[in-house]
């Protein structure tokens, strides 16, 4: 038995000729070219939603400065308003005070009024 029976131990069968291997070849390169193209189109519609995932998470992103911008702004108007109707309500009597002076008031004219009338 020779090197060639114990690698290939059916003798019957023939080795291919050359240009039937060459065409094989040529057939599994033409099927990788075909699926490597398929995949360059995909990657080129990824890289393009990409880009347009990246301009909407930009546009979000100046949205919701723009928001935080906005709430910062009615937060300190919402402070300064209430700041002035505290100060408002500080300076102006209320009801109950007004009510209280007027009986104290009175209460002193009585006082002194009887002062000068029993003098």
């Amino acid at each position: 038995m020779t090197i060639a029976n114990k690698v290939n131990p059916e003798p019957t069968q023939t080795i291919e000729s050359t240009r039937v291997q060459l065409t094989r070849i040529e057939g599994t390169l033409n099927l990788v070219a075909d699926r490597v193209s398929g995949l360059m189109t995909r990657v080129d519609r990824h890289d393009s939603e990409i880009g347009i995932l990246k301009s909407q998470s930009q546009t979000l992103r100046e949205q919701a400065v723009a928001r935080d911008a906005t709430a910062v702004a009615l937060a300190t108007a919402l402070k300064d308003a209430d700041e002035s109707r505290r100060n408002k309500d500080s300076q102006t009597w209320s009801p109950f005070a007004k009510t209280i002076t007027v009986i104290v008031a009175l209460a002193g004219i009585a006082g002194v009024l009887v002062y000068w009338l029993k003098a």
